[in-house]
């Protein structure tokens, strides 16, 4: 009797640890989760401040809808589809959706953390085709990115039934390089905004608030600590190494920014951001020199690729493809390089897997980027606003607001 009390005992004693951690981890995909949400601030900041005075609601606007779009998208579909495109599974899914029991508190933790993820990737796509794209068309878009084009990419990829192998511990290719380039793909489709090149050379458009735009890049590195710490998914798997990486990498990506563009403010900002960027395929298997070498370089290519666009005649208002696209793609080929235990890392990595992945991930992006858009432009009968809303500005011409009265 005695010796069946202690076995119960113990059983009970397992049973409730085992309880204990899964509610920690529940909490920390929460806490994670949150940060990450708090990202779509950082963005709409950033965004903004890069923007022309009259069209700032019209980028607020986007980084709401996309929040709202993306919840919706990844609560029917997307989170189901990045899992599995087994139509039973799909329509299973929809079963425990209709319940308030028939999913557990891990589950719905797990949805949540990844729902931040596909509004990240959705909400990237705007700074790049901001000041001239219908609100309807870009609605449009975003529906479909966050409810097919990112959840199907996500299982192709080591996220989902791992068709295509490499290391992308928290997205440098899955959520940013994608994003990056499904922009690309979008801003080839739209064209440039109206007075951007004369005679085949660029015109600058700056920004209305640079002050805005650095508080948003680094609320977004904040918001960085839960895209990267919290890819871990479970309390016992928070590693020291993701941490350090992470903050090195952001500081390397702000330095290569500030030298190659000598000093410049909104150069410097998002070279933060894509220090950040880079260091995600990474940051689990990196040492924190090779963190800071492949920072240093993605801020460095900043301004280098952004004059590239420019030439081919590439209106990227935010500067998304090279913040967010060459960025994604340097980071996890560097991943290749410097993951190896020659070079300071943890190994269980290839380079071959790493360059094949970023050149799928640039076409994939690219193509599907181009495509959506001519497509939604049939859908909406023309993918941009007319030549006197645009100069109007959108905040006037599609939200009837302005965003500052009081200059009007």
């Amino acid at each position: 009797m005695a010796i069946t009390e202690i076995a119960g005992g113990t059983t009970n004693i397992a049973q409730s640890l085992a309880s204990l951690a899964n509610a920690g981890d529940v909490m920390f995909l929460v806490f994670a989760g949150v940060l990450v949400f708090a990202m779509q601030l950082g963005f709409a900041l950033l965004e903004g401040g890069q923007v022309r005075e009259k069209n700032v609601n019209n980028v607020m606007m986007k980084n709401m809808t996309d929040w709202m779009i993306a919840g919706i998208s990844w609560l029917f579909v997307g989170y189901i589809l990045s899992t599995s495109l087994n139509l039973g599974d799909l329509v299973s899914w929809w079963g425990n959706i209709l319940s308030a029991s028939s999913l557990s508190n891990l589950d719905l933790a797990n949805w949540f953390f990844g729902l931040t993820f596909a509004g990240a990737a959705s909400t990237i796509v705007s700074g790049g085709v901001a000041e001239r794209i219908k609100f309807s068309s870009y609605i449009l878009i975003a529906i479909v990115i966050t409810a097919l084009i990112y959840p199907i990419w996500v299982h192709i990829g080591p996220w989902g039934a791992g068709l295509l192998q490499y290391a992308d511990y928290a997205g440098s290719y899955v959520v940013h390089g994608l994003g990056g380039f499904l922009a690309l793909g979008l801003v080839i489709a739209l064209g440039p905004r109206a007075g951007r090149f004369v005679n085949g050379k660029p015109v600058t458009i700056a920004g209305h608030n640079i002050p805005m735009a650095t508080i948003g890049a680094f609320v977004l590195a904040i918001g960085w600590y839960g895209f990267n710490v919290g890819s871990s998914f479970a309390v016992a798997d928070i590693s020291g190494i993701v941490i350090a990486t992470t903050t090195i990498a952001m500081a390397g990506g702000g330095i290569g920014a500030l030298l190659a563009s000598k000093n410049d403010v909104l150069f410097t900002a998002n070279g933060i951001v894509a220090g950040l960027v880079a260091i995600c395929a990474g940051t689990n298997i990196v040492s924190p020199i090779g963190a800071l070498v492949i920072g240093l370089l993605a801020g460095m290519q900043l301004p280098f690729m952004y004059k590239l666009i420019e030439k081919f005649g590439l209106d990227d208002v935010c500067g998304v493809v090279p913040v967010h696209g060459t960025a994604g793609i340097l980071g996890g080929v560097l991943t290749g390089v410097f993951g190896l235990t020659a070079l300071g890392g943890l190994g269980g990595v290839s380079l071959l897997e790493q360059v094949i992945a970023a050149v799928l991930t640039i076409l994939f992006g690219v193509i599907g980027g181009y495509g959506l858009g001519k497509l939604v432009g049939v859908v909406t009968k023309g993918l941009r606003v007319t030549d006197n809303e645009e100069l109007v500005g959108l905040d006037i011409s599609e939200h009837k607001l302005p965003a500052y009265p009081g200059k009007q």
